[in-house]
């Protein structure tokens, strides 16, 4: 599944699963740090689309894939970084974030969406609860794991049948920024999934 590409400042359309989602760019930049600084890694990218959207606090699920990001956001003084254990945990830990003001985002890979999902129905949807939930997407492209291949092809559909919106990125972070504010103003829980390729050119 592939991500269409926004072209500013033109009406654009994305599509994820069985969702649709259209709307005016007018004068909104959704490139900025994002795509204008070439010099910039896929890691220093992502912390600076958190820093521009205001995401103040963070909650990580220590992974091997995800240790670089961890060491910059750590480092951000107004991003305040929590690590848990289980990532339905951290799904609690959040809403308790946004309730006290916050706001905050969730990291973790995309096998602890399966873990999470109890959690993202009962919690997040039920109180419209706007978490935005970052997941590395194993078991999708040159997956190495072929334990990681069934939950990783299922994702997609179980993400659909539960009505959360999502995107896969495959290649740039460019609509990223533009389809997390609309899900929060929406009040609606979203996942992001990052493909490996992003990272192979790094």
């Amino acid at each position: 599944m592939n991500q269409t590409v926004f072209s500013h400042p033109i009406k654009s359309i994305f599509k994820h699963g069985y969702y649709a989602y259209e709307r005016e760019m007018g004068d909104l930049d959704i490139t900025g740090d994002l795509s204008g600084n070439t010099s910039l890694g896929v890691n220093e990218k992502l912390v600076c689309f958190l820093k521009k959207c205001r995401y103040d606090f963070g909650v990580i699920f220590p992974s091997s894939k995800m240790k670089g990001l961890y060491e910059l956001l750590v480092e951000e003084k107004d991003i305040l970084i929590v690590k848990v254990t289980r990532e339905e945990e951290g799904v609690g830990v959040c809403a308790g974030a946004y309730l006290a003001g916050k706001k905050p985002f969730l990291f973790i890979q995309s096998t602890g969406l399966g873990n999470s999902f109890n959690a993202i129905a009962s919690l997040l949807k039920t109180y419209q609860i706007p978490i935005l939930i970052l997941a590395s997407y194993r078991g999708y492209y040159k997956e190495t794991i072929p334990a990681q291949v069934p939950l990783g092809e299922a994702i997609p559909g179980m993400l659909d049948s539960m009505k959360i919106p999502f995107i896969i990125v495959d290649d740039n972070l460019e609509s990223l920024e533009v389809f997390s504010e609309k899900m929060y103003e929406k009040g609606e829980s979203h996942v992001v999934l990052f493909s490996p390729g992003l990272y192979e050119n790094e």
